[in-house]
């Protein structure tokens, strides 16, 4: 039976970001969150099911494998590799994808016998690879070590992001970002050199900064201005708390998306964003 073409993959972004979109210090993160750390690892490991795969496939006569073993992926550069701890590389229970144009598996201490650890050259490269494992779901192959693809994140660094917010492929699409929004301090942004490309409207930056203003006592998101949901000109919508949550299969992890919450000395909040179509 001929393999049906599954179309691009699909790729989420999952950020933490200052209210200036700062996201980098010295190779590093300018805070430690507990909360925020949680939320992408159970954002980037929990599992749902991608029913527009499994219709595909089935309309050609392909079922979803039940003994293969799926994998979220986490695409990545090198910087944002080398600036995992050592003892928590690759990241667990993931699909670990690094793009260097310069740097191999035994320079950045990767096990070649890994099957679910690589190394590639370009963007389209990890891509390639990522969408090999996608129909793995439904092709028996002869590697039983290898991982099927479920979900695909792009984790960092501001050099990735910046290319999938600003292009565009017919191979791929970037649909969805999960931010971690930081609001307060607001003065985080002065101990970044990293920043992440501005996706916001002028509106919704607004929105934002007037949110931040109001962060020095934790409340629900209900109770703090509206976002105006009807600007259509905006690249990027921030979704409600029911979508955000519908994103997750509303899985536990999904119960505080929305909400400002306290993480250590910050107040923080998980948002979706979704391209918006209009625009």
């Amino acid at each position: 039976m001929p393999v049906p073409n599954l179309g691009p993959l699909r790729m989420t972004l999952i950020v933490a970001a200052s209210m200036q979109n700062g996201i980098g210090a010295s190779g590093s993160l300018p805070w430690r969150l507990a909360k925020d750390m949680a939320y992408f690892r159970k954002a980037t490991t929990h599992l749902v099911d991608i029913p527009e795969d499994d219709a595909r496939m089935a309309d050609a006569g392909y079922e979803r494998r039940k003994d293969v073993r799926i994998k979220n992926a986490v695409i990545m550069g090198r910087n944002t590799w080398e600036s995992i701890p050592e003892r928590f590389r690759p990241l667990s229970d993931r699909l670990n994808v690094v793009v260097s144009t310069t740097q191999g598996p035994e320079d950045l201490g990767i096990d070649t016998a890994d099957p679910d650890t690589v190394v590639v050259k370009t963007f389209d490269d990890a891509v390639t690879f990522l969408q090999e494992r996608r129909i793995a779901r439904y092709l028996s192959t002869n590697h039983a070590d290898q991982s099927a693809l479920g979900r695909t994140f792009v984790i960092g660094g501001a050099a990735i992001y910046r290319y999938v917010m600003t292009h565009s492929s017919e191979h791929w699409t970037l649909d969805n970002m999960l931010v971690t929004r930081i609001f307060s301090p607001m003065d985080f942004a002065k101990q970044c050199d990293v920043f992440m490309q501005e996706f916001r409207s002028p509106t919704q930056q607004a929105w934002e900064n007037e949110l931040g203003q109001k962060c020095s006592a934790v409340a629900s998101v209900e109770s703090m201005p509206s976002m105006n949901s009807t600007e259509d000109a905006a690249s990027w919508k921030q979704a409600p708390k029911a979508e955000h949550s519908a994103f997750f299969a509303d899985a536990p992890l999904a119960r505080d998306a929305c909400e400002l919450l306290q993480d250590k000395e910050s107040v923080i909040q998980f948002q979706l964003w979704r391209r918006n179509q209009k625009s």
